[in-house]
């Protein structure tokens, strides 16, 4: 319960930092931003608290040993990558939540399916991602065609092998 407490706390302080960076000013490039400040909380934290363990006390926030250091490091990176795409899914309104949240917005009065398509006719979920993978980099607009970087195509090597891998099908 301890090492969780411990992790749970580094994770809670990147966020924090990630909260008031957002705060202040949002980054162009949100989801590495983000990789770094939960990255850097990290090993700081590990640094942090393994320093502590050098001076023999047994204090509840001190990492006794690799072991709890690995514990805590799966742990955040585990939830730090959860985030990031949990973020990168909300960073831009997808469909379903302009939905959810016109609904929500409207109360006890609801929304009829009338208002609810008008309103999606203004919003192209295709162009607000792609302008988001051409400001992150992922991929470059040529010629009316938009073409991977090497970034993007690391990125779509990975899911790639993820897709192989977990034997899911071609598709979205």
């Amino acid at each position: 319960m301890r090492v969780l407490c411990i992790a749970v706390t580094i994770f809670a302080v990147g966020f924090t930092l990630h909260w008031l960076w957002w705060r202040v000013r949002i980054p162009r490039r949100q989801s590495a931003t983000l990789l770094v400040i939960f990255s850097g909380t990290l090993v700081a934290g590990l640094v942090a608290l393994s320093l502590h363990a050098a001076d023999g006390e047994q204090r509840f926030w001190v990492l006794r040993n690799a072991w709890e250091a690995a514990h805590v490091a799966c742990f955040c990176v585990a939830a730090m990558l959860a985030y990031v795409v949990a973020y990168s899914a909300l960073e831009e309104r997808s469909p379903s939540m302009t939905i959810l949240t016109r609904v929500a917005d409207s109360g006890q009065r609801g929304q009829s399916r009338e208002e609810l398509q008008a309103m999606l006719l203004d919003v192209s979920p295709v162009e607000v991602r792609l302008a988001a993978m051409l400001r992150d980099g992922m991929v470059r607009e040529e010629a009316d065609s938009a073409v991977l970087t090497p970034k993007g195509w690391a990125w779509a090597n990975t899911f790639s092998a993820w897709r192989r891998l977990l034997r899911f099908r071609l598709g979205g």
